[in-house]
């Protein structure tokens, strides 16, 4: 047995730091009912974990070696795992706190009724497809909440590609005033707008949108910490 733990200690390991591994934790983490921060958080407190597994493994392999090299091997063994695991999935600060820009000033229209989370789009753009995808994640997770995918274009013949990757999950509709939508978005798409009673009440660009916001949607928290958006 005492063979057995360190290779299977390391197994684990290098499945984390591979991409199947982490991909695999989310998402039995997100189907156990795990919020989507406390997920992410999980994955490095585990690599966090299985260095200081491992650092005590290879103390004991090189014990007879002089203190220092213990140490330094120690060490090294210790932060390799998240060291690694960091430079795949980075921390960045939508992991750390709320980045939303608050909305409930300005105009509303009816691309926001009946709905709780709006996403404004523009055709052909990569980054909204890939919108299409978190939205389908969240609806999954909540299949009460009502989401809406608006696009500013004039030619609806570019909703196709979104109404088909949504499958129904959620609709997709053309912008009923682009220039108004436009700048709710601030120039930026896709850019996530959490809704109460028909009205915007704040907004996450597509650099802004990560897992701190996903809980606060979820929750249906929506205090924005920003300026205004005007």
């Amino acid at each position: 047995m005492k063979k057995i733990t360190p290779v299977l200690i390391l197994a684990i390991a290098v499945l984390l730091i591979l991409p199947v591994g982490y991909n695999g934790l989310r998402s039995v983490l997100l189907n156990s009912g795990f919020g989507w921060t406390a997920t992410e958080w999980t994955y490095y407190a585990l690599l966090i974990v299985l260095g200081i597994a491992l650092a005590f493994i290879t103390a004991s392999l090189v014990a007879r070696s002089a203190a220092w090299k213990r140490i330094t091997a120690s060490a090294l063994t210790a932060v390799l795992p998240f060291a690694i695991g960091f430079v795949q999935h980075p921390i960045y600060e939508d992991l750390l706190w709320n980045l939303s820009q608050d909305m409930t000033k300005v105009e509303t229209t009816v691309d926001y009724y009946n709905a709780d989370l709006v996403v404004i789009a523009i055709a052909d753009c990569p980054y909204c497809k890939r919108a299409v995808t978190e939205m389908k994640a969240l609806h999954e997770r909540n299949p009460q909440m009502r989401m809406r995918m608006v696009v500013c274009t004039a030619d609806s013949a570019w909703l196709e590609p979104y109404i088909e990757e949504a499958a129904s999950a959620f609709e997709v509709v053309l912008a009923d005033n682009m220039d108004v939508m436009a700048t709710h978005a601030g120039g930026h798409f896709p850019a996530y707008v959490q809704v109460s009673e028909g009205k915007p009440v704040c907004r996450w660009t597509n650099n802004e949108w990560g897992p701190v916001a996903k809980d606060l949607v979820e929750k249906g928290q929506v205090r924005g910490t920003k300026d205004e958006v005007r």
